[in-house]
């Protein structure tokens, strides 16, 4: 009688055993990188901890204390409006990679000119619009030169147009990008279909909105879903350099109160349950955009 362990039993049972092998170093680093300190920061997040003394247990003393905290709706709010700008986002990179595609006059240099942004960092992009939004920027200077002295404003001491600039900036850094994932995801379609519906009498509006957004749509929730977080978890470094969180409290989002949170108060207990929350409401609005893309579905292909 031979002992048979699972070795010799044809080719799918190799694989059944070989493949969860060969996954471990990818699952090892996924637990030491992202479970680990994502099951820290839960943890933390009950309790008072300061980063250098022994964490204390306090319960759900701090998601209580975020019930009642002005600033972190503040900063909830704005994290909202960030969040406004994801159907531009979504929209009209789209519309451009589509005239782009079509090969338009200048194509070439439209591909180029609205990539560009994408090169550069978030801290020179921040720069950038101080110089340009400035009380004595680029911007007033132009007003000023053309006659229109009543538009002159000071753009990055007043909240709402604060907030308005780094709107601006964020669609502006995004956009280069939202049209590359665009043209590639473009390019792998068969270019018989929206040959045929061109030989049947279709425009290039009725091309696009039947042949290619039907085709994208992997692309399109892949968008729609990098852009929404990156609304919520990467405005950071746009507000530290543009506004530093003002005018006064102003351009607070949820991330920046993390970082004065745990760096300027030594409140990381705090902080952490913060971002606890931070992280349910980025993957409520995840789940949420998806079904509503696929009708639900989110497994269908």
């Amino acid at each position: 009688m031979s002992l048979d362990i699972g070795f010799n039993r044809g080719p799918h049972n190799r694989e059944r055993l070989w493949g969860p092998l060969y996954a471990l170093p990818a699952i090892a680093l996924v637990v030491v990188f992202i479970g680990y300190p994502f099951g820290s920061i839960i943890y933390h997040s009950f309790t008072h901890w300061n980063g250098l003394e022994p964490a204390r247990w306090i319960g759900v003393k701090n998601y209580r204390d975020l019930l009642h905290d002005s600033l972190f709706r503040l900063a909830l709010r704005n994290n909202l409006l960030f969040a406004i700008s994801v159907p531009v986002q979504v929209v009209v990179p789209l519309l451009m990679a589509y005239l782009i595609h079509e090969r338009i006059p200048g194509w070439r240099l439209f591909r180029a000119t609205y990539f560009l942004p994408a090169v550069y960092s978030t801290v020179v992009i921040g720069l950038l619009a101080q110089v340009i939004f400035a009380s004595h920027g680029a911007v007033n200077i132009a007003f000023g030169k053309t006659g229109l002295t009543g538009l002159e404003h000071d753009w990055l001491g007043s909240g709402p147009t604060a907030i308005g600039v780094i709107l601006l900036l964020l669609i502006w850094a995004n956009f280069g990008y939202n049209v590359v994932l665009y043209l590639a995801g473009m390019s792998t379609m068969d270019p018989q279909l929206p040959e045929a519906a061109r030989v049947d009498g279709a425009g290039r509006l009725a091309v696009l909105r039947h042949v290619y957004i039907p085709g994208l749509r992997r692309v399109i929730e892949l968008v729609l879903v990098t852009n929404t977080i990156t609304a919520f978890a990467y405005m950071l470094t746009y507000i530290f350099v543009v506004t530093n969180g003002g005018p006064g409290f102003d351009t607070y989002d949820t991330e920046f109160l993390i970082y004065n949170e745990a760096f300027s108060y030594q409140a990381l207990g705090y902080a952490s349950a913060i971002g606890v929350v931070l992280t349910l409401i980025i993957l409520l609005f995840g789940v949420f955009q998806i079904r509503m893309l696929t009708g639900g579905k989110t497994g269908s292909a």
